[in-house]
């Protein structure tokens, strides 16, 4: 079987434990396991392996009994390492039984153990796992199965010199089934040939003979990219190729007796002679002067290949086509035919887009995406939607690139001083290709049509960190139908918060407010209170340069990272509703542990007497008052509300409602209420938000009729109302009835 002379190898314990692991595995005889070495130093297991036996006769001849050679070149250490290469040693060995490794011409039969190399199986179930599989090979290949689930190409072969570069098969695939009589198309690829930079880039689209030389000449770009012409070939999708086809062609000669094999070595003639009739002389920068031409060939299999392959037509009648491509080089001093000319496989990745991406990362499509600010934390955020398949962007953000940007900006120094989204739509363009709309003005002063306009039927992802965008978002023309996921991080990157406020759901206010009521519950958020608390002004500026100044927290780009992995999953994840993702990390940065605080529809009020105002109750908030109510029958009870008024927006929310106050009188008619403050649960509300939820007004129940404001409740509010007026405050009043819950304000 191998060339050479084949010696025993000098053992080790490594070698000892792979061989006792080969002669107990089921199937091996044991006495025939042998490891040696040839001439070139590679290491070779050689080992009899039983096939299973089959109720009816095999109508292949694979044998009982069929010797393996499992071969370690390369540097592939016996023992350590999975074998590169798996060989059959009869030369007879069948080749119509599919699955079986390209290698060149009159080579050994070698079955493909795994589409995905060997290596990493190897490295999760050892040497045994590939004996399972060689095992399972040898089982279908004799009862004539292995094509059950349709074909499955083989991407690499063996002992062969290829060139990388991207093929989009799913194009000529579909070009073949568009044209079912068979023949050529031209077309153009990308030559990339310097010292490090060797690929092959197969612009999909047909080119005729006419435009040949412009399309070439279009993909010129100096000395390193340079247009050569692709040739197409594939014959009537009547003619059905069922055994494996293509080698390793290493020369034109072979490739020239391959493409008779296949029925295509007159349309590649006739190609090759109109392209020179057009002038085309095959040139591209080679260090040595060279000529080359990209050969695309497609034989039609019985069945499309498997489901697993990505970038292959959806048509099942198309996908039936397997594809190689090759590139042929000579010298430039000859024209074709050249025997001697070069031949390598171009091993062919799907171009880079968002299909592709969503594919790999297994993410879901996404809707069309607004994203509002670029900097650390946007950008981050914008790398992940990107390289998980986002494809349709729009990007707005009114800031340059400053030098200490790049601390924690996905920028390069060259980006300095350019816009933001400028250089975030170049990545997007780099990265994926995905369509991007730029827009450079400030978020806040963009009208409110302009900017309901810009977010309509998109996904908004708010990165501003500016509390004017927040209350803009919140306008109702804005937000319309807008799923918003607002991203912040707070206490000098302790916390990072993502709001995520559904249509029809809590707004970004109400998250916020109720994110404060949750100190009382939440450690990690009264921490940031307490925090905020004792440095009201924020972190001091930075300070550098000629008096250049920043007002930013120092803060590595690892934590941003992480707080923008967070707002990503929940982007992800739209099953989720409405609600708050908390990500607190300890001093060190590392994660604290991720929650998830679910946040309900607000119930909306409209106070009869101040149409224009909104009072907005959390659903907990309503149902503690329905439960109270219940609870106190037949008298009346009430107490106090807290949460926060906006009297730009002309709103008040209210996300909690303290308990019936020490020294309160009720009756079944009548209630007097207690000081504001004295229960403990207002008290610990007070002290864990640290001023950031005040009291907003007063609530009660009526044990009977309706929640209006009755003669006494009227009298009651006027009196709160000389109290608050002074100080410009409103003055709110809450009733609860059976099934009936109502507002009461004065402003003013």
């Amino acid at each position: 079987m191998a060339d050479g002379v084949e010696t025993p190898i000098v053992r080790d314990l490594l070698h000892e434990l792979e061989l006792l692991r080969v002669r107990s595995s089921r199937a091996v005889v044991p006495e025939s396991v042998r490891l040696t070495t040839g001439q070139d130093g590679e290491a070779m297991l050689t080992f009899d392996i039983q096939t299973e036996p089959t109720a009816e006769p095999s109508s292949v001849d694979v044998r009982d009994v069929e010797t393996v050679h499992f071969v370690y070149a390369g540097g592939a250490r016996f023992g350590a390492t999975a074998p590169r290469n798996v060989l059959c040693d009869r030369d007879d060995f069948p080749r119509n039984v599919g699955h079986l490794c390209s290698g060149p011409p009159g080579c050994a039969a070698a079955p493909c153990l795994a589409l995905g190399g060997m290596q990493p199986i190897y490295e999760r179930g050892g040497i045994e796992a590939l004996l399972e599989r060689l095992r399972t090979f040898m089982r279908d290949a004799k009862t004539g199965s292995l094509m059950a689930d349709g074909w499955e190409p083989v991407p690499f072969g063996f002992q062969q010199q290829f060139r990388f570069g991207q093929v989009q098969p799913k194009f000529f695939q579909e070009h073949a089934q568009a044209h079912p009589q068979g023949g050529h198309a031209f077309g153009v690829a990308i030559n990339r040939e310097d010292d490090v930079d060797r690929a092959v880039l197969l612009v999909p689209g047909a080119v005729s003979i006419e435009h040949i030389r412009e399309a070439l000449g279009l993909q010129c770009d100096g000395a390193k990219r340079r247009g050569v012409p692709w040739v197409f070939l594939w014959r009537d999708p009547s003619v059905v190729e069922t055994d494996p086809i293509f080698a390793d062609w290493r020369t034109e000669a072979e490739m020239r007796a391959g493409l008779e094999q296949v029925g295509v070595l007159q349309a590649y003639d006739t190609a090759v002679g109109e392209l020179l009739g057009a002038g085309c002389d095959f040139a591209h920068h080679h260090e040595h002067g060279r000529k080359s031409v990209v050969v695309v060939v497609g034989i039609w299999r019985p069945a499309p290949i498997m489901d697993s392959f990505f970038g292959y037509s959806d048509d099942p009648r198309a996908r039936r086509l397997e594809l190689r491509a090759l590139i042929v080089s000579w010298p430039s001093v000859q024209t074709l035919p050249v025997a001697e000319a070069e031949v390598r496989t171009v091993i062919g990745d799907h171009p880079p887009e968002p299909e592709l991406f969503r594919w790999v990362s297994g993410a879901p499509m996404l809707p069309p995406i607004a994203l509002l600010g670029v900097g650390a934390l946007g950008g981050s955020i914008l790398n992940n939607l990107v390289r998980s398949g986002a494809s349709d962007l729009l990007l707005q953000d009114q800031d340059n690139l400053r030098a200490h940007n790049l601390t924690r900006n996905i920028a390069r120094i060259s980006d300095g001083y350019r816009k933001k989204v400028m250089q975030a739509s170049g990545l997007v363009s780099d990265i994926s290709g995905a369509d991007c709309v730029t827009h450079d003005e400030d978020i806040v002063v963009t009208p409110s049509e302009v900017m309901a306009g810009r977010l309509r039927g998109r996904l908004v992802v708010d990165a501003t960190a500016d509390e004017r965008v927040r209350v803009a978002l919140d306008d109702r023309a804005v937000r319309g139908d807008c799923t918003i996921v607002r991203s912040e991080i707070f206490h000098d990157g302790r916390l990072g918060v993502t709001f995520v406020s559904r249509p029809n759901g809590p707004n970004l206010a109400d998250l916020l407010v109720s994110l404060y009521a949750s100190a009382t519950e939440d450690a990690n958020i009264a921490a940031w209170l307490d925090h905020e608390n004792q440095y009201p002004l924020g972190p001091d500026p930075l300070l550098y340069g000629f008096g250049c100044t920043s007002q930013t927290t120092r803060l590595p780009n690892h934590w941003v990272e992480q707080h923008a992995s967070v707002t990503a999953a929940m982007i992800f994840t739209p099953d989720e509703g409405s609600g708050v993702a908390l990500n607190p990390v300890d001093a060190r940065g590392l994660p604290s542990g991720w929650s998830w605080r679910p946040v309900a529809p607000f119930r909306e009020l409209k106070p009869p007497t101040e149409p224009e105002w909104t009072v907005r109750l959390s659903e907990d908030v309503a149902a503690q008052l329905a439960e109270r109510r219940e609870a106190a029958l037949p008298a009346e009870t009430g107490g106090y509300l807290y949460g926060a008024w906006d009297p730009m927006r002309k709103v008040i929310t209210i996300v909690f409602a303290g308990e019936q106050p020490p020294d309160t009188t009720a009756d079944d008619v009548s209630l007097k209420l207690g000081p504001a403050g004295a229960t403990a649960s207002e008290r610990r509300l007070d002290r864990k938000t640290r001023g950031r939820l005040y009291l907003c007004g007063s609530w009660h129940s009526h044990p009977d009729g309706a929640a209006g404001l009755s003669g006494r409740d009227y009298k009651t509010m006027m009196a709160c109302h000389e109290i608050d007026e002074p100080l410009r405050r409103p003055t709110l009043m809450v009733i609860v009835a059976d099934g009936d819950l109502q507002a009461h304000l004065r402003i003013g």
